[in-house]
């Protein structure tokens, strides 16, 4: 559910006004350490242009109201901070700031212009504020006043998301798909594929190495590097988590109510209808007809109520997921399924069951058992949920201070780290040794590669970690070093059997391959070695299968598909070798035509955001990008 959010932050222009420019990329930037000489006001510079926090927060808040806004509808107000934080809002709103002010200078660089006529032109033409098939100026002007969105801000914003769109039709002019890419595309990743494969466990091959100390000699001096220790460091800390400075943090109700007020439309539960379903969807390529038959048999046994539907799901449905539950699918919203799925139960009374309906996952008979009207969660219920995040945008403000000001007094007075720690009311720890390699929490890589940089007794930080921002000195650091062969003998030899037995294994696939390359099936010299043959039929590029593990590597499944029939190899998932040979691709003339234009646009736009990532990554580059630590 969350990669869903994390894919579908543009989904709502309105609500996401900012994100009209919104390109998330992801990079890196300079991180200035105090004194800060960006501005008080400034939270990102990017070459000339300087954003401030209020721009900076008002793209928060506008990314973090759109998650609650998905949250609560998806799972009806019931998420937790944590939801929220694997999200990484501040990194998104940082990516959409820095992003649209580089294409934007760029597109003015170019001599790109945009007037008030094409902001007008744009406004008139967003069907969002239309009325009665027309543009409405009331309505365009009530719908940003319900989501609290300044007209000047909005047009300030289109304008620059205008500059945009024409910086990217110079990018994008030549972008061009042949009909041959398409069908190459959809053969690819969309053909269907049959094979056989045998496996073997590798560790059958164990007993068949032979060790003695020079062979283990011998490979310890090829893979030296291999023993090596690294450097190892070890700290004593503060923590100053964010619940320290949210403590401190006072906000009134009126505030509170307020920002309930304003921000109604994102407390929003919509209908929710609790539904189980039955699928039947194609197995070994039936027709279309054959489908709906089923479908049909299936539906009259439930009218006649010669079956009750969980049985029926159980006995019939091709929905791996849900059969074994009775085809429950739960509560679903209209932005949780298909429109066609949605479409069709939403018809239904409670109780009531589906005739059969198609869509492009198969038939589908639909079992609606409870309906929730939409509603507006009451302030009460959710008061301290906005308190609290109102406490922690305030708190998040001033958060690297506070933690700063420990530092520093850590820094000038020479006091222990101890001391401080029970002056400022935080628990003061000590960890052990670690390496870059194997940081312990909190520490991050990032935090032992500036310890391993610095002197003993150096103080460090405050650095951000997944506990807060953390204060740390080094307190010690040993050097890395390769240990003797005596010293790691056991471990030599261990690897030195795993690797001589991997080698063994793919030695006997090997001889597999070579005796089916001979015309000889997998089938024959399965026989012949004492092992077991399977089968997976209508194996999916796109759909690896647990079964065939193999289907899980990328590389395998595009060679599997790209050479198709015939195609015999071999591969390591696991502890396990596997020999496969594929003895059929079927291309679907008719799904490809009705794919054709879909996967057209899809490889456009695959290629229009590979030319706009390596611009911004070039744009990047050549302008100096400050991010002011306090956000």
């Amino acid at each position: 559910m969350l990669d869903f959010l994390r894919n579908n932050i543009k989904r709502f222009a309105i609500v996401l006004w900012i994100a009209a420019a919104a390109f998330i990329i992801g990079g890196a930037y300079l991180f200035v350490r105090g004194p800060f000489t960006m501005g008080s006001n400034t939270a990102i510079e990017v070459g000339n242009t300087k954003i401030s926090f209020q721009d900076y927060q008002k793209t928060y808040n506008n990314i973090y109201n759109f998650y609650v806004q998905m949250l609560t509808q998806l799972k009806g107000g019931n998420f937790s901070d944590d939801d929220l934080k694997k999200l990484n809002i501040k990194q998104k709103a940082i990516d959409i700031l820095v992003e649209r002010a580089l294409l934007l200078q760029q597109a003015k660089k170019e001599g790109i212009k945009v007037s008030n006529e094409d902001v007008l032109r744009a406004i008139e033409s967003n069907k969002a504020f239309y009325y009665n098939g027309k543009f409405s100026k009331e309505k365009y002007l009530a719908l940003l006043k319900a989501n609290n969105i300044n007209p000047k801000d909005y047009e300030d914003s289109l304008k620059t998301a205008l500059y945009i769109d024409k910086l990217k039709k110079r990018l994008f002019k030549d972008v061009k798909v042949s009909d041959k890419d398409v069908k190459s595309f959809f053969d690819k990743n969309y053909s269907k594929i049959n094979l056989d494969f045998v496996s073997f466990d590798i560790s059958s091959f164990k007993s068949k190495v032979k060790v003695d100390d020079e062979k283990l000699n011998k490979f310890y001096q090829k893979h030296k590097s291999d023993y090596r220790i690294p450097t190892m460091v070890k700290f004593e800390y503060i923590v100053v988590p964010l619940s320290y400075v949210k403590k401190k943090i006072k906000v009134t109700d009126n505030e509170t109510e307020a920002f309930y007020n304003a921000h109604k439309d994102y407390f929003k539960v919509p209908l929710r209808i609790k539904v189980a379903h039955i699928l039947i969807s194609s197995k070994d390529n039936q027709t279309d007809s054959k489908l709906r038959k089923k479908a049909d048999d299936v539906y009259k046994l439930l009218e006649d109520k010669k079956i009750s539907f969980k049985e029926a799901a159980k006995k019939y449905s091709s929905d791996d997921y849900t059969r074994n539950v009775g085809g429950e699918l739960g509560y679903v919203t209209k932005d949780m399924v298909i429109d066609e799925f949605w479409n069709n139960i939403i018809k239904l009374k409670r109780g009531e069951i589906s005739k059969p309906f198609k869509t492009k996952f198969g038939y589908h008979i639909a079992l609606v058992e409870d309906i929730k009207k939409p509603f507006v969660r009451p302030f009460k219920s959710v008061k301290d949920q906005i308190k609290d995040y109102l406490k922690t945008n305030k708190a998040k403000k001033v958060w690297f201070v506070e933690a700063d000001k420990i530092f520093v007094k850590i820094r000038d007075s020479k006091e222990s780290m101890k001391k401080a720690a029970k002056e400022f009311g935080l628990p003061f720890k000590e960890t052990d040794y670690m390496s870059l390699k194997n940081p312990q929490t909190p520490f991050t890589a990032k935090m032992v590669q500036n310890a391993l940089l610095s002197n003993k007794g150096a103080l460090l930080g405050p650095d951000l970690s997944s506990a807060g921002y953390v204060i740390y000195k080094l307190t010690d650091k040993k050097p890395s070093y390769i240990p003797p062969f005596d010293k790691v003998k056991d471990k030599i030899k261990k690897d030195y059997i795993e690797k001589q037995a991997i080698k063994l294994a793919l030695a006997q696939a090997d001889n597999i391959l070579k005796q089916i390359k001979a015309s000889k099936s997998l089938k024959d010299v399965a026989l012949a070695f004492k092992l077991k043959v399977e089968t997976v039929k209508n194996l999916s590029k796109l759909m690896p299968t647990d079964k065939f593990p193999c289907s899980l590597k990328e590389d395998i499944m595009s060679r599997i598909f790209q050479k198709g029939k015939g195609y015999a190899d071999k591969c390591q998932q696991g502890k396990k070798i596997y020999v496969f040979e594929v003895t059929d691709k079927i291309f679907d003339e008719k799904e490809f035509n009705k794919l054709k234009e879909s996967i057209r646009n899809e490889l456009i736009s695959e290629k229009e955001n590979e030319i706009l990532e390596k611009f911004i990554d070039k744009l990047k580059k050549q302008t100096k990008i400050k991010i002011n630590p306090k956000l």
